[in-house]
Parts: C-alpha cells; structure tokens; sequence
C-alpha cells in the first residue's frame, strides 16, 4: 500500500507541475538555458536518474550528458522539477561558496514535516549554529577529553559485541557504536537501555526522510512522524530536567550539545524553544552517526581488499601503539600521526562517495558559464563525476591513497566528501576523529575476512553507501 500510494502521488504531483508549467503558466522571456534536455513529458529523465542514484552510478549519468553537450552544466527534469546539473572543481567551488547568497539547502516536504522548527529558522542558521557547537568540542581545551571518550568508548563496544564473537555484520555494530557515542555527545545520554530504545526510534524515523509525506496509516512517513512525537515527548523531558539543573546551580557542566542549547539565548534574549532545540539535536544525530558508520565500514571493506596498502596501515598504527607507552587512551597527538590511515580513508571516499551529490536551489537568477540557472530551479551537485574523471585523476579507477598525502596530485575541489569552503561540513573534524579512533582499536585487536566477496554497495533509498549484506566478516581475535 505505501508503494502504490508513492507511485500515485508521485504521478499526480508531477501531472499538476507539467500541466501549470506548460499549459497555465506566463510565457516568460527567453533566456541563455544550459544546453540539455526536459526528457519525457512529465517524467523527464526521472527514472535514468533513480536508477543510477540506486546503484552508484551518478556519475555515469552525469559524465554521458557532459560530454554530449560539451558542458559541465547542463539543464534536465527530475520529479517534476527543472533542475541544473553541475561537476567540475569550478562548480563544486561555485556551489559551496555561494551558499546562503544564491542557493540554498533544498529539504523535501517530508523533511519540513519531520523537522518542525524548519517553518521558521532558515535552513542557513543550521551551519552557523552547528558550526559554533562543534567548536566547542574541539577547541584545544576540550579535544583531548573527546578522544579519550572516542577511545574508551570504542575499547567498551569491541569488547562487548566483538570480542570473543567468530562472525560479525560490521556495519550493524559499527552504526551501533556511532549512534552511541553521538547520542552521548549530542544528548549527554550514557545508560545503554536508553540508547538502545533511542536507536529503535531513530530508525523508524530516519526511514521517513525521503519518503512521500503522506500521513496514512501504515506508511512509511506515517510510523516515521509517530516515531518522531514519541522521541520529542522524551526529548522534552530531558531539556525541562536540564534547564531546572541549570536554573539551580549556574555553573553546571555544559558537556553536551542538549545542555549547550538548553542554556543558550538568541539575539532577542529568549531561549529556544523546545521544537528548535529537539529539530537541532535530531540533525546534529542523523548527520553524525549514520555517514560515520558508512565510512568506517567501507574502510574496513576496501582495508580488506588491498592487502598492499594494508600492512603500511597496520605499522602506523602499531607505531602510534608503541609510543604511546604506558600512556591508555589516544591524544590528539597521536591522530595527526595517522597520515596515511586518513589518507586511505579520502581514497575510499574518492572511489565510492557515501553520498554522490547534493541538491540545492537557487533563490534567484544565477549566471554561470554564461548560461542562466532560473530562480527556483533545483541544482545537484555530482560529487562522482569530478572523483571519477581523468582529467584530474590520470587514472580514476586506480585506488591510489598517496593522492591524499600533501605530494601536490590533488586538484583543489575535486574531491569533497566533506563540503568545502564556507560550507565545510561543521561535523568533518568530528567525523575525522571518531573514524581514526576507531579504526585504530579494530586494527589493533582484531583481522577480518569477508563472508560475502562478491558483495555489492548500493544505495538503498536512494541516500547512503551500504553493503548489502551488511558487510559480513568472519572475525579473528588478536
């Protein structure tokens, strides 16, 4: 019933946008359009685009149409939407450097209805405000005291569901051990019973971000938007507990972000509400956790798989280990000795992007290689389709890590798994760390052999990386 009711209003919301767009809108002006095509009526290139979404193959897509129009921009129509496709290092700088003057963040309907607070705080004030969070953690007073719960934290989740065990489903444990962590870091939550009930609820409602925002039982968007009041219920009490602490004694320790924005009043003097305060600690968890896990697991896959670069790998982390001496938990010392894990970690991103693009929209008439992005039109970002490209990497399908390693080989903007410029990820450090750490204990405890080879990496509801199965591995125990 939740497929026939996506396909059916799929289809009629894009009957009603083809039938105002060329029947009862006002003929406008001709203007320089990117070279390209609309597709079919009313579908477009829809479905070309989905199914190379689905199956990584964006930049594919996106590579055929460049070189057919001679152009890395081009015009094409996706759900019913006029939308502009860009690659290039020109364009990826174009498009993150001009965030919140030209473009903004684009949120699907059911990412509005989701996220409540997004009716009146601009999509911009999320960076800014992530931004500043995220600092407080890793400014030189606090980063070291983030490492050590990074590492004590990936110690406590090996040891209870690795060790010991002869197979593993990595992923599974691995997007366990990241919601975890955020969930202490962003809520200030450690009982194990609550995290575990958190997770069950997170799922549920993640799954309704993409999907068609219709609120009938049994849906998708449906259990996702009751996932989502019952999270806020428990979210509401949590933030009230908080502010009585905070009102009794002034000085209590601010050691995650609920308690930072629970205490924190905007430029008229008032605090957040409770909706803004749940909508922003709900995102700083999705955006942390979920990506995090799907890097950590494509590392340990490709780790797997390039046995050359693996033993390099393994003798800077074993190096790390001998220096570390009696000293027990990792330093921020000891991360920026870890050149080339990192550097590994930026070619398994380069190969295969957890996310192959983003969309944005333009908020006026943007020009751009002399051709005219109207205001309104969606843009996407391909982010594979540079990766991918000979023209900056002489041997795209070649996994090459010495890329990453400050030689001079890499373009600036051709490879952004993490944003750049001004719209620089604010979680990338975070992300940085918790994947090093990790990492480090696994490599340091544990040798892992893939059950399921041939095991492909797809990109189900069209949103991240992940191996089908999992990434089941059979395990041995150092």
């Amino acid at each position: 019933m939740d497929l026939f009711l996506l396909s059916f209003a799929i289809t009629l919301a894009i009957i009603i946008n083809f039938l105002f767009k060329y029947f009862l809108a006002k003929p406008k002006e001709k203007i320089p359009l990117a070279p390209g095509t609309f597709g079919w009526p009313i579908i477009g290139e829809t479905i070309q685009f989905l199914i190379s979404l689905y199956y990584g193959l964006v930049h594919e897509f996106v590579q055929k149409r460049t070189k057919k129009y001679n152009s890395n921009v081009f015009k094409t129509s996706l759900l019913g939407q006029n939308v502009a496709i860009f690659s290039g290092p020109a364009a990826n700088k174009f498009i993150f450097t001009n965030g919140n003057k030209l473009l903004i963040g684009y949120r699907p309907p059911s990412v509005q209805k989701l996220f409540p607070s997004t009716s009146f705080i601009p999509i911009e004030h999320d960076t800014k405000r992530a931004q500043n969070v995220i600092s407080y953690f890793l400014n030189s007073k606090n980063v070291d005291k983030l490492i050590s719960t990074m590492d004590n934290m990936s110690h406590f989740h090996l040891e209870n569901h690795w060790k010991g065990k002869n197979e593993v489903i990595v992923y599974d444990l691995v997007k366990l051990f990241t919601f975890s962590l955020s969930i202490r870091a962003f809520m200030g939550i450690e009982d194990s019973d609550k995290i575990l009930n958190f997770d069950e609820k997170f799922k549920i409602f993640t799954r309704g971000l993409l999907a068609m925002d219709i609120n009938f039982p049994g849906t998708t968007f449906y259990k996702a938007r009751k996932a989502g009041i019952e999270l806020r219920k428990e979210m509401k009490s949590i933030i009230e507990q908080r502010r009585e602490k905070l009102l009794e004694n002034p000085n209590f320790p601010k050691v995650d972000v609920l308690t930072q924005l629970a205490d924190e009043k905007g430029g008229d003097g008032k605090y957040m509400t409770e909706v803004e305060i749940a909508d922003k600690v709900f995102g700083f968890i999705i955006g942390s956790y979920d990506t995090t896990a799907t890097t950590i697991t494509l590392t340990m896959k490709y780790l797997q798989e390039k046995p050359e670069f693996f033993n390099e790998i393994i003798e800077e982390q074993n190096e790390i280990s001998r220096q570390m001496k009696a000293r027990k938990v990792l330093c921020w010392d000891d991360i920026q000795k870890m050149r080339k894990t990192w550097s590994f970690v930026n070619e398994v991103l380069r190969n295969k992007p957890v996310v192959q693009g983003i969309f944005r929209e333009a908020i006026e008439d943007i020009t751009y290689e002399d051709f005219v992005i109207p205001k309104g039109w969606k843009i996407y970002l391909s982010f594979g389709a540079t990766q991918k490209n000979d023209e900056y990497f002489p041997n795209p399908n070649k996994f090459d890590p010495s890329i990453f390693e400050g030689n001079g080989q890499l373009v600036p903007y051709t490879s952004v798994p993490f944003g750049g410029g001004h719209r620089m990820c604010p979680g990338k450090e975070f992300a940085r760390l918790l994947i090093l750490v990790f990492l480090h204990n696994v490599l340091k405890n544990f040798r892992w052999k893939s059950k399921v080879p041939s095991e492909k990496i797809l990109y189900p509801f069209f949103l991240l990386a992940i191996p089908t199965d999992g990434y089941p591995v059979t395990l041995y125990n150092l």
